[in-house]
């Protein structure tokens, strides 16, 4: 496994003259293919953080949710600014280069929005970054998963009991035969308890898959006194 930086057309150039890119933390103008502003990106974590998903599968992010960091995946997310795909993906690629650099990954794959959900915002940002960084890294990327039924979103769900039942039994595979004997990386924006991304992990491997490990943007954090 390689991380490239992503190469720009001509075009993609001259538009940028137009519509320059923009640092997703602190909104000043960026050069294109800078993933934030130089004081931003001084700021940003050195390292990437580590946790579980439900199941016991690893998952390393990028960045905690939290100030700046959660105001730019949720513009992302909810607020139709999918013009940082690519400044998100950057530091969850590196993150994934660093703590994943052993493992030879089939392909890259991300939690699936439910038809309602994709309709109703008109893209799956988890598949943005999940797209842009099977790029980055040289792998290939893979639909591997589908969401079969309609829930309420985990974030407006208290309990570790009730976010685990939320999620049981909405996700499928795309296609069995896609998964089995597959080392997967599995991308999502963000992990909280680690439900989603632990059903969607177990899910692959019922299927099949032979390892899964987990990428996000944001993590939440446990804050200690």
């Amino acid at each position: 496994m390689e991380l490239r930086r992503k190469k720009y057309s001509i075009v993609s150039h001259i538009k940028n003259i137009f519509y320059p890119e923009i640092c997703p933390y602190c909104k000043k103008v960026v050069r294109l293919g800078d993933f934030a502003c130089k004081k931003c990106a001084e700021k940003f974590p050195a390292e990437p953080y580590i946790r579980r998903a439900i199941g016991g599968y690893l998952s390393v992010s990028a960045a905690p949710y939290e100030d700046n960091y959660a105001g730019a995946i949720l513009s992302f997310k909810f607020h139709n600014m999918t013009q940082y795909k690519t400044q998100l993906a950057i530091p969850v690629a590196k993150a994934v280069w660093r703590e994943y650099a052993h493992i030879d990954f089939d392909f890259v794959t991300c939690v699936p929005l439910h038809k309602k959900n994709l309709a109703d915002r008109g893209y799956n940002q988890s598949e943005l970054i999940a797209k842009e960084m099977a790029i980055m890294l040289s792998i290939p990327y893979t639909d591997a998963l589908k969401k079969t039924r309609f829930n309420q979103p985990q974030h407006s769900i208290k309990g570790v009991s009730k976010r685990a039942s939320n999620v049981k039994g909405v996700y499928k595979p795309t296609d069995p035969k896609l998964i089995k004997d597959k080392t997967i990386l599995l991308i999502d924006d963000i992990i909280t308890t680690g439900n989603t991304l632990g059903e969607c992990a177990n899910i692959l491997q019922k299927y099949g898959a032979k390892e899964v490990f987990c990428a996000t943007f944001a993590t939440v954090v446990s804050k200690t006194t």
